[in-house]
């Protein structure tokens, strides 16, 4: 992973990212958000693609996909993207360095490629994945310390016998707060 100071512009929005992390397939930008004071906002685009904003059921579907695929392997995938979203705190800045540090130190104290075979299944490579949901966590519980969308999810996902429609349902709930 490559990490840059942001240069892209997003003609829809009028800005340019904060910082980028150019992956294998995937390039991943951070803007500055307008929810919060340091709210973030997440687009991606594959190979100079469309900018998209990525949703929770962009994610989930890749992930379920994977599931079919090797299910023992994408379960401890989904426990290590369980226990970063726990640890995941507001952002008190949201400037290039903070950005860059928070997902250096994730990165770092993982071992995504372990993961690699799991990169068969799906759209979406393990380590983009793994930047993108720590990414989504942070933005969660800087505008909404008491959401627990995202987390809901990952334990659905978790569950001996997966329930489809509720994860899918899930995905689609707006707000995410208790």
């Amino acid at each position: 992973m490559e990490i840059k100071k942001g240069q892209k512009v997003d003609n829809r929005i009028k800005k340019t990212a904060i910082i980028e992390f150019v992956l294998k397939n995937h390039t991943i930008y951070v803007f500055q958000g307008s929810l919060s004071t340091f709210d973030i906002l997440i687009k991606y685009n594959k190979e100079e693609g469309k900018l998209r904003t990525p949703k929770h059921i962009h994610w989930v579907v890749d992930v379920l996909m994977k599931l079919q695929g090797n299910h023992k392997l994408t379960r401890s995938f989904v426990r290590l993207i369980k226990k970063e979203w726990k640890k995941a705190k507001p952002l008190t800045n949201n400037n290039y360095e903070t950005l860059k540090e928070i997902i250096m130190n994730s990165v770092e104290n993982v071992n995504i490629d372990k993961f690699i075979s799991l990169e068969k299944y799906g759209e979406f490579d393990c380590e983009f994945l793994f930047v993108l949901t720590e990414l989504l966590a942070i933005q969660e519980k800087t505008n909404r310390p008491d959401a627990y969308l995202f987390g809901e999810i990952i334990d659905q996902l978790l569950q001996k016998e997966l329930d489809i429609f509720k994860i899918v349902s899930t995905t689609q709930v707006k707000g995410g707060q208790k």
